[in-house]
């Protein structure tokens, strides 16, 4: 090697060495020809390390990972699914709308997504991004036991809690029992709806009201329960609710803190304020 071999290999060296780009996740070509539980085992770690991430970094660490995988087909569609079980399955403890994002910026770009999927793909982008963190959760009229309508903001400024939390539910959904159970059950909560500090807003946004009304009484007399009278929740235009139940936790400026998040984080979160 000459020389000027010698020095240009050194001067990449020390590029390499200045240049710190934003952390990529896990690389799925070291995956080799795993069965998917033994990639999703291996992309778990990397799912549970964004949740620990401020939301910016978490977001760079999502492009970069899909940036990473764009010009190879299988690699691109391997990460895809595991991103779509992770992030995008209602079930997942791990679910995150946002952190999704990228992957959807990813898909409507890449050649090797069919017609279908990037069609399904511009139908979603308009609607994951209702409602993102940090920003004002969308206003809407609600509907209480007595005939009266409401509306989100001005219940929370007539209120002032420090947090509110919005439960859509539906009257004898299975799930939607066990988060009013697991929030019932746990005294740090009770103390707070006690106090002041936390308002649980319990909305029903389907259309049959005899079943709501005859429901009604299960429900903690702390709780505000209402419905959505003219079904604009379930338009997709103010919040996507992609199944029932969904939790989104607001800051007492009304900003998303939590959307469609599993109870077990709610709680976490609360008990951290």
């Amino acid at each position: 090697m000459t020389k000027c071999h010698l020095l240009l290999c050194a001067l990449a060296a020390l590029c390499l060495t200045a240049c710190k780009p934003a952390p990529k996740g896990p690389s799925l070509s070291e995956y080799g020809a795993q069965t998917e539980a033994s990639l999703r085992m291996r992309f778990e770690p990397y799912v549970q390390e964004l949740e620990s991430l401020p939301l910016e970094t978490a977001l760079a660490r999502q492009d970069s990972l899909m940036r990473s995988v764009a010009g190879d087909s299988a690699r691109w569609r391997q990460t895809l699914r595991l991103e779509d079980f992770f992030l995008m399955d209602p079930n997942s403890p791990f679910r995150s709308e946002e952190l999704y994002i990228p992957v959807l910026e990813s898909l409507l770009a890449s050649p090797f997504a069919s017609e279908e999927e990037r069609l399904h793909a511009e139908w979603v982008a308009p609607r994951i991004r209702l409602n993102r963190l940090g920003t004002p959760a969308s206003d809407f009229t609600f509907v209480t036991r007595d005939g009266r309508p409401h509306t989100l903001y001005g219940t929370i400024d007539r209120q002032k809690p420090a947090q509110t939390l919005l439960f859509f539910s539906n009257p004898g959904c299975p799930n939607c029992k066990e988060i009013t159970d697991l929030l019932t059950a746990d005294p740090y909560i009770r103390a707070r709806i006690a106090d002041g500090r936390l308002l649980v807003l319990n909305i029903y946004p389907d259309e049959d009201l005899q079943a709501w009304y005859d429901y009604l009484d299960n429900y903690p007399k702390d709780w505000i329960c209402g419905y959505d009278p003219d079904q604009v929740i379930r338009s997709d235009t103010r919040y996507w609710l992609r199944a029932i139940p969904s939790l989104y936790l607001l800051d007492e400026e009304k900003r998303v803190v939590l959307k469609d998040a599993p109870p077990e984080k709610v709680l976490v979160y609360c008990k951290q304020r």
